[in-house]
Formats: C-alpha cells, sequence, structure tokens
C-alpha cells in the first residue's frame, strides 16, 4: 500500500517525520500508530498549531467559569 520511509535521517527526535522531499503531508509511521505529519510542510505546522491553540482555548475557558 504506502511505503514506509525507515531512512533516519528523516526522523527527528526519533518521532517527527522531516523529509522536504516528500509530496505527501501525511505519511505512513516506521511502527505505531499509522500514519504522522510530514514536518517539512508548512501545513503540517499550521495543524499541529491549531490542535495546540485548541487545547489551550479550552483550557482557559474550563478554568474561568
Amino acid at each position: 500500500m504506502f511505503q514506509k520511509d525507515a531512512d533516519p535521517a528523516h526522523w527527528k527526535l526519533l518521532i517527527f517525520y522531516y523529509n522536504p522531499d516528500e509530496s505527501r503531508l501525511f505519511v505512513p509511521k516506521r511502527d505505531g500508530i499509522p500514519f504522522t505529519l510530514n514536518f517539512a510542510k508548512p501545513a503540517a505546522w499550521a495543524i499541529t498549531g491549531a490542535i495546540v491553540a485548541l487545547i489551550v482555548f479550552a483550557s482557559v475557558v474550563n478554568n474561568r467559569f
């Protein structure tokens, strides 16, 4: 189906995939959860930032009320 990239140079801190030559945003992980984000793409940073912002917003709203 999808070919996994086992090249250690593309895996930062062993969990973050970073390969500017890869065209896909979602790539298969080496093991575990089936897919991860390619952090060489700006959309991956936007998705991560939106999730973090949502968590921070929810925790602030939850503590106020």
